[in-house]
């Protein structure tokens, strides 16, 4: 048998062979900058590394507007592109324990692989130490200083470790979830905001520097409005640039538009938390966007981790005329067999934070530890076991900041042929 190996030759549609002369498809240069530019990170720079006319292209001015006009559509449209891992940093995170003798914490970061040193500005020992993640989008993380309710809070950029002083609003007292309206490209501004006592809210911005609050409103509020409250560190979800999404423990999520000050209250999926077992003070699920956009929730059940998306139009929703039934669609996202350790049957399971732009999901795990697993690739990894007991005595608190960063940043960084 000749050692000679055989090259496979497709078949045109008539079911005749192409000639070895035949060649390759052309395609036009800006038709394949436009395919590079609704790519994801990792294709792109590998792409980027195929030859220097590619790559001075993808450095180019134009290709990056184009890069930015695409989001913004997609934005505007209520689309989300498809979650890309590859904006995932790493975790900083905070394993507190009380004994008899007094209390012990253990702080750590896992850096993504690949991303090693990208969160050498954040300080997580200095700053998990003496301050409480409330909220994190993109590279900012907002900070509390422990045992205060109504103090200063820092912002702090987890790629320059640049930190902004942000003084509460001599109005508004914070009931609602601190949340980041807007983050610029590497954390260059933001927008955040603080709601009160019936949704009455301010915005800070710091877009002019210095930083300032905006007036006080009072957003119109729905018949079925309630006032069950969110855990103080339950993460908010901003849906199509101003739409903020609460999850009020068991009573149902708050939608405030805080560009038309209008809140929407939204019932929960009937009997979605009926296979979870509950942790005193914690969420039994965690709101994220759908691949189209869509409010959808996430529930860990005995032996999945299902999500929930609201299938009802924006005008149903604020008319009340579909019925919580019809609103919400379930599909299975991840079996507990993929984490490698069994099903969640006895066990308790707790959400903790959500990267929007990676699609990160991090988890608390009973007897496993601290678990994250991507919506994307739905691929599951048991960050550290060093702690996995939830609701004893000997476990008092988690505290965990998600670190992302945007395309944009990361094309900075890329260096020309």
């Amino acid at each position: 048998m000749s050692s000679t190996k055989r090259r496979r030759v497709g078949t045109r549609d008539d079911g005749t062979a192409p000639s070895a002369e035949s060649p390759l498809p052309f395609l036009p240069f800006d038709l394949v900058l436009e395919i590079f530019a609704r790519s994801d990170a990792a294709t792109l720079f590998r792409c980027a590394a195929t030859s220097k006319p590619v790559r001075h292209a993808i450095l180019d001015t134009d290709f990056r507007r184009r890069l930015a006009l695409l989001r913004a559509e997609a934005e505007a449209g209520d689309r989300r592109r498809s979650f890309d891992p590859a904006l995932f940093l790493g975790l900083s995170y905070m394993f507190q324990y009380r004994w008899e003798w007094g209390r012990h914490h253990a702080i750590a970061q896992e850096e993504r692989h690949g991303r090693r040193g990208c969160l050498s500005s954040f300080d997580a020992d200095k700053l998990l130490s003496s301050y409480e993640p409330m909220a994190s989008r993109g590279c900012l993380v907002v900070l509390k200083r422990h045992g205060t309710i109504s103090a200063e809070v820092r912002v702090v950029n987890s790629l320059t470790g640049q930190v902004t002083r942000v003084w509460p609003p001599l109005w508004v007292a914070a009931m609602y979830p601190r949340t980041l309206l807007a983050v610029g490209d590497g954390g260059s501004s933001f927008q955040l905001l603080v709601a009160g006592t019936g949704l009455r809210m301010q915005v800070f911005s710091s877009e002019n520097g210095k930083g300032e609050w905006g007036d006080v409103v009072e957003p119109r509020l729905p018949p079925n409005f309630f006032r069950t409250v969110p855990n103080h560190c339950s993460p908010a979800l901003v849906l199509r640039g101003t739409v903020v999404h609460w999850l009020c423990r068991d009573k149902g999520i708050i939608a405030l538009d805080v560009g038309a000050a209008r809140a929407t209250a939204i019932e929960l999926p009937p009997l979605c938390f009926g296979q979870v077992k509950r942790v005193k003070g914690a969420d039994c699920g965690i709101l994220v966007p759908s691949v189209d956009g869509r409010l959808s929730l996430l529930v860990a059940e005995f032996t999945v981790i299902s999500m929930w998306t609201l299938s009802a139009s924006a005008s149903e929703l604020l008319a009340g005329t579909s019925s919580a039934a019809t609103r919400w669609s379930r599909q299975v996202v991840i079996q507990s067999q993929a984490i490698g350790r069994g099903d969640f049957i006895g066990r308790t399971v707790r959400f903790v934070r959500f990267g929007e732009r990676s699609g990160t999901v991090t988890l608390h795990i009973e007897q496993v530890g601290l678990v994250r697993f991507n919506l994307r690739s739905r691929e599951a990894l048991v960050v550290s076991d060093k702690c996995t007991e939830i609701g004893t005595c000997s476990f008092s608190r988690l505290q965990l900041c998600l670190h992302e960063t945007d395309l944009p940043t990361l094309m900075k960084n890329m260096k020309p042929f």
